[in-house]
């Protein structure tokens, strides 16, 4: 077995077509083919199956893609490494970053990094934290910069600053200023991102908690960071980071200690020996800006 072998296996997955996927690597189909067949052999055991004009894998053909993805990855960072090293040159980043973080920490942290390694690059997704992990979960990211989950976590993490959650509204808002009883609350619609989202979770429990009525959602977004000035022109409230608010003059924090969520931003990633000597230089500049 060769590792171009496992290459191959990755393209027959991503296109689900052994013709597909041997034009995406510019070789024969029966090139192709001989390739699966000797990882088959190599293994003892059926890695994929025909399907119509089609294929699929087996469920040993997944568990090794899922294997060999990693293997790959591992060797691209390697030759990074080694290309770093021989070059001088930093290498790619590619860095999930929550909306939040993306407003007031990427900046200067961009100009840190380009500043000691001005031949890097950045690959940015910017995105909520279940889909950031999904994608480092897949390899598809190197690190994360945004909020740390509570408790256990399948990542290594660490923290960078506190930036707690807090009840956002217009600074003409009615309820500016004062500490709302349920009923004065319960008045007033809201803006908020999808029910799965922690951050929202965490609030109707909050709410309810404290004999408060779940919030009535009248708009919903995936994210809430660009629709800050729609709270400035509205009555609804929302559920904001205090350093979006303090970089905000049109909007203003509810007063409710109740529903005040710690919050931590930091670093998450799988492992400090995979990072890119670009992303391990991110890591190290961000930890010196902010030191926990």
């Amino acid at each position: 077995m060769e590792l171009k072998d496992l290459h191959y296996l990755l393209a027959v997955k991503e296109t689900q077509h052994l013709g597909k996927a041997a034009q995406s690597l510019g070789i024969t189909q029966p090139a192709l083919t001989k390739c699966l067949q000797r990882l088959e052999k190599f293994y003892a055991t059926r890695l994929i199956l025909k399907v119509g004009r089609g294929m699929q894998l087996t469920e040993a053909g997944l568990l090794l893609c899922e294997r060999a993805q990693k293997v790959v990855h591992m060797m691209q960072v390697t030759r990074q490494d080694l290309q770093a090293l021989g070059a001088g040159t930093a290498g790619v980043i590619r860095l999930g970053v929550a909306a939040t973080a993306a407003q007031f920490m990427l900046p200067v942290l961009s100009k840190d990094l380009l500043h000691r390694a001005p031949t890097a690059r950045l690959e940015v997704t910017v995105g909520m934290n279940d889909l950031l992990q999904k994608k480092l979960r897949e390899n598809k990211i190197d690190l994360i910069l945004g909020f740390l989950p509570q408790g256990d976590s399948e990542f290594i993490t660490r923290p960078l600053i506190e930036d707690p959650v807090v009840i956002a509204a217009s600074r003409q808002h009615p309820l500016a200023n004062i500490h709302p009883t349920p009923e004065q609350l319960n008045e007033y619609n809201w803006l908020l991102p999808s029910d799965n989202v922690a951050t929202r979770q965490w609030l109707e429990q909050r709410l309810r908690s404290g004999g408060y009525a779940a919030p009535r959602v009248q708009m919903e977004s995936n994210t809430l960071s660009p629709l800050r000035a729609v709270l400035a022109e509205t009555q609804l409230l929302s559920f904001l980071s205090r350093r979006l608010l303090q970089a905000e003059s049109g909007l203003i924090e509810i007063p409710l200690p109740l529903v005040m969520m710690p919050r931590t931003f930091g670093w998450q990633f799988r492992s400090l020996s995979e990072l890119s000597p670009a992303s391990r230089l991110l890591v190290e500049l961000a930890e010196k800006r902010w030191p926990w």
